[in-house]
């Protein structure tokens, strides 16, 4: 008989999988300057924005997955704890990338379900080795996020001021998360491993960025 724990286990993450991909709801408190408007882009330009910012939202969508598998199979109650607490922060990121998509008429990526899905293996394989890695996994996932944040921002138009202040802000959380779980006593990650993250987040963007 199948243990009634790991059914409970299944549908909830299949629950929120489903949320984080297809919720469309926007953010009535959004948290950016209601000063700052961005200029009117022209049709390259908007289709520039749309293209980084899709690519920020399947980050986003993989920053759920990554955390919701780690979480399912750590045995630490401490990090699970604060796995789920940054996952509903990440959740407001993805909610941030997805308003601004649709102020842009722009479209998630088509492969947002399997990139969750990738992620929350490749989380659930870092649940399963907490004890050696601890929380290095988030502290190399949150610096190489904060990298690709700096390169996104540098790669919109000057004039989507409204997109650059999106990212800014996801950067400034990315950038604590990394230094609370550093905080906590993350190892280091093995070179391949770190090498290997950065491999398929790169295959991963460019694809992203036509699909």
């Amino acid at each position: 008989m199948v243990d009634k724990n790991i059914i409970d286990v299944v549908l909830t993450e299949l629950d929120y999988a489903i949320s984080t991909l297809y919720n469309n709801n926007n953010i009535s408190d959004l948290k950016t300057s209601k000063k700052v408007t961005s200029k009117k882009l022209d049709r390259d330009k908007s289709e520039k924005s749309e293209r980084v910012m899709r690519i920020n939202h399947m980050g986003e969508v993989c920053a759920q997955g990554l955390y919701r598998g780690q979480a399912a199979f750590t045995s630490n109650d401490k990090i699970r704890e604060k796995l789920y607490k940054i996952c509903d922060e990440e959740n407001y990121h993805l909610k941030l990338c997805n308003q601004r998509l649709k102020e842009l008429n722009g479209n998630k990526s088509l492969l947002n379900p399997v990139w969750y899905l990738s992620s929350f293996i490749l989380g659930s394989i870092a649940g399963i080795n907490d004890k050696k890695w601890k929380l290095g996994f988030i502290e190399e996932t949150e610096k190489q996020v904060e990298d690709h944040l700096s390169s996104s921002i540098k790669d919109l138009p000057k004039e989507d001021i409204r997109s650059k202040e999106i990212l800014q802000i996801i950067a400034e959380d990315e950038k604590r998360h990394r230094k609370t779980a550093k905080k906590m006593g993350s190892e280091d990650l093995p070179v391949k491993a770190k090498e290997s993250m950065h491999l398929l987040s790169t295959i991963m963007k460019k694809i992203t960025y036509y699909v």
